[in-house]
């Protein structure tokens, strides 16, 4: 099916500003990457906008195809002209959102894989949005549906990295039934691991009581496959490394140890750890870590 294009010359403008867009968003994406490292305060207050914006475009890109498909069905044009409308506002959402991820990221102090391959596919996904948007202008045939299809798709890549960023990897899947398991063809999931983050002694207190702590509350945040602020937590080297502030740790000295102070600040601080409306850690929970560094922060150190 053929659509019209009544209005030429309004359609070459928005076609040269959406390729504006998608061009600044894929330099911005590969040229100016996230890199760790913390910026500015305003930019990271319109970056952290983007937990918001996000919902707005995954409603409209699947709102869309509903619409086409009973607009076509019982051929009521009223809905297959919302649809074209519909699918302008989703493109214009999905570029906003996308250039306010890459600002949290880039400013945040936000680094990895994930992230990284998160940026990617919102790019991805901006572009399939605009080509989508502007190839119904010409038709709603075959290649149209296709590259609707291909939007639908990326969006679900694109939140499912970013619910990996927020929740963990296996979120969704550690406690998915095995017979969805072998249906979808997803390996069970494995045993929790603390090899990366283990001492060489099993029977040390970093590792019995502090690896695994970090392992549950904050590799999440510090790993990886995303590395905020530089900083890893995922094995003892990593820790004694610290991030792009410097040291996190002054073995022996509590009062001096950056990380204890995150710790036990309050959780509405923006620097407080965990972050991200996480929850805090539990009392017992700061006091190994206390009674860990004042003994020295070792790597080595008995459990008894």
């Amino acid at each position: 099916m053929e659509t019209s294009n009544k209005h030429p010359s309004k359609v070459r403008l928005y076609f040269r500003l959406s390729m504006f867009c998608f061009l600044g968003l894929w330099l911005l994406s590969t040229k100016f990457a996230p890199d760790g490292i913390e910026r500015n305060t305003t930019a990271q207050f319109l970056g952290r906008l983007h937990p918001l914006f996000l919902h707005i475009p995954i409603a409209l890109l699947i709102l869309v195809p509903i619409l086409e498909f009973l607009g076509a069905r019982n051929k009521r044009t009223h809905l297959t002209q919302t649809a074209a409308f519909v699918l302008g506002l989703a493109t214009l959402a999905t570029c906003i959102t996308a250039i306010d991820g890459w600002l949290l990221a880039w400013s945040g102090g936000y680094s990895g894989t994930t992230v990284t391959r998160h940026l990617l596919a919102g790019t991805i996904l901006t572009g399939l949005c605009i080509a989508s948007y502007f190839l119904r202008k010409f038709t709603t045939g075959l290649l149209y549906k296709s590259f609707l299809s291909l939007c639908l798709l990326t969006l679900v890549w694109t939140s499912d990295l970013g619910g990996a960023l927020t929740h963990g990897d296996t979120f969704l899947t550690e406690y998915m039934p095995g017979s969805l398991r072998s249906i979808l063809r997803i390996p069970d999931a494995p045993k929790k691991k603390l090899a990366t983050i283990t001492a060489a002694n099993t029977h040390t207190y970093y590792a019995q009581k502090i690896a695994p702590l970090f392992e549950a509350k904050c590799v999440s945040c510090h790993g990886p496959k995303k590395e905020k602020g530089k900083l890893r937590l995922d094995s003892y080297a990593a820790i004694m490394q610290g991030g792009e502030n410097g040291a996190i740790l002054t073995p022996w000295v509590v009062a001096k140890s950056e990380l204890y102070r995150r710790i036990t600040l309050p959780a509405d601080d923006d620097d407080a750890m965990p972050g991200g409306g996480k929850p805090p850690l539990r009392a017992e929970e700061i006091k190994l870590i206390e009674t860990w560094i004042a003994a020295g922060a070792s790597a080595i150190q008995p459990v008894d």
